[in-house]
């Protein structure tokens, strides 16, 4: 009997009740290695500097391809170098790291003129800056100055480097003001997918509705490309006035004002680690259910 006279005699299931859908072959083989390697001794330069809390995996590259790394008294300079995390000694700049078994996980309502970086060449303000921990953080991902909104400060290098990854298509959620009103046609066409005026680079289909006016639009994407969401409009002839980003992984800013912070709860840090299929309980600061906040700028 042929495959399609077998799915035509299948009874459809009772009315309420669906098939429980399986997981696909794509993600249990990254379950797979994730449960293989999270423990692994052997590790990547970068990922271990970055498990550190000194720096994410591209900011380590750049520290690497400097010579500012030292492994057992020698300078590596080779991108992909592989370390025992049990055994090795990694010096960088002339501070000895070590692996951060207490992590640090902040929600951080980004004001405007505010940069998205640990330091900056031309004294602007930073996060980190803003933020004011004597532990060391760095921002999860970036958003331009100018965009407010939700950003994520963490010392898990792990975490950080999952969430930014494509392949794990973390929801990232934005309110985007345009320079003028925009039409029917061109929401279902940026809601479809396409290719970046620009440079061509294809765009993921993402989900997007009007707001108020029809200045205002909703967008979710779980992409991160580089200004993505001025690009995407600026493909169908419309300028990005004001951009907040409303939720990241689920994680909205609340009743947070702008240049407010806090410490995520236990429960949102176990959220994360689950979208990006990540296993275990990490050890987060005992004062991390306080709110704290700065002054809003």
């Amino acid at each position: 009997m042929s495959q399609v006279k077998k799915e035509k005699d299948r009874p459809a299931p009772k009315s309420g009740v669906q098939r429980k859908q399986e997981p696909t072959r794509a993600f249990l083989r990254r379950k797979i290695k994730t449960e293989q390697n999270i423990n692994d001794p052997i590790i990547r330069l970068n990922k271990f500097i970055a498990l550190c809390g000194e720096a994410s995996r591209r900011k380590a590259d750049e520290m690497i391809e400097q010579g500012e790394v030292m492994v057992n008294g020698k300078v590596v300079m080779e991108l992909g170098y592989k370390v025992d995390r049990r055994a090795d000694e990694v010096v960088v700049n002339g501070k000895k790291l070590h692996e951060n078994t207490q992590k640090i996980y902040i929600l951080l309502n980004k004001p405007k003129d505010v940069v998205t970086t640990s330091s900056d060449e031309k004294s602007r303000k930073t996060v980190v800056e803003l933020v004011g921990l004597k532990d060391r953080v760095f921002p999860v991902g970036r958003l331009d100055r100018d965009t407010t909104g939700v950003l994520l400060l963490t010392n898990d290098g792990d975490l950080t480097y999952r969430l930014t990854h494509p392949t794990f298509g973390v929801q990232k959620q934005y309110v985007a003001t345009l320079d003028k009103k925009i039409t029917s046609v061109d929401l279902q066409n940026i809601k479809k997918g396409f290719r970046l005026k620009d440079t061509g680079e294809k765009v993921s289909p993402c989900n997007a509705r009007i707001l108020d006016d029809g200045y205002t639009i909703w967008v979710a994407i779980h992409e991160g490309k580089n200004h993505q969401i001025h690009r995407m409009f600026w493909s169908f002839g419309y300028n990005v006035k004001k951009l907040v980003r409303v939720a990241y992984g689920g994680l909205e800013v609340g009743t947070m004002r702008r240049g407010e912070w806090r410490f995520l709860t236990q429960l949102e840090v176990s959220k994360l680690y689950k979208q990006v299929q990540l296993e275990g309980k990490q050890r987060i600061q005992k004062n991390q259910s306080t709110h704290n906040k700065k002054e809003s700028l």
